[in-house]
C-alpha cells in the first residue's frame, strides 16, 4: 500500500489528459478498461492514484464505488450510461480504445466500467 499526503492507496493508473481533466472535474465518473489481471484485483472501496499520462506530476486519489463487469462494451452499455465514461457513443469509444488495447485482447478479456469518485 502506498500513500500520498494522508490517503493510502493500493493501485496506480494513468489516463490521457482529456480524461484526467474530466475525472478531476467530476464530469466523468466511469473509467473503462479491459478486465485484466490488475483490474481483477481491484474491488469496491479500494483507492488508487490516478495520474495524467501527459503530465505525470498531476494526480488525484480516486475510490472505486462499483465494478460493472461485462463480456464486451456493447453489453456493458446496457448496464451503464456511456456518457458517464466521457464518450458520446460506442463508435467513439472503439476508435479510442483500440489505439491502446488490441482487438485481440478485447476479444479475450471481459471489460469493466469502474464507477469512481475523487477521494481528494
Amino acid at each position: 500500500m502506498f500513500a500520498i499526503t494522508n490517503i493510502p492507496y493500493q493501485f496506480t493508473m494513468s489516463v490521457r489528459h482529456k480524461y484526467f481533466e474530466l475525472i478531476k472535474s467530476g464530469a466523468k465518473d466511469i473509467e473503462l478498461r479491459a478486465y485484466d489481471e490488475k483490474r481483477k484485483k481491484m474491488k469496491t472501496g479500494d483507492k488508487f492514484l490516478l495520474f495524467d499520462a501527459e503530465n505525470p506530476d498531476q494526480s488525484i486519489i480516486c475510490e472505486v464505488l462499483n465494478m460493472h463487469i461485462a463480456p464486451d462494451f456493447e453489453s456493458l452499455f446496457k448496464k451503464i450510461d456511456i456518457k458517464r465514461s466521457g464518450f458520446k457513443d460506442i463508435n467513439e469509444l472503439v476508435d479510442t480504445i483500440t489505439k491502446f488495447v488490441s482487438s485481440e485482447e478485447l476479444a479475450r478479456e471481459q471489460v469493466v466500467g469502474m464507477e469512481i469518485k475523487r477521494a481528494r
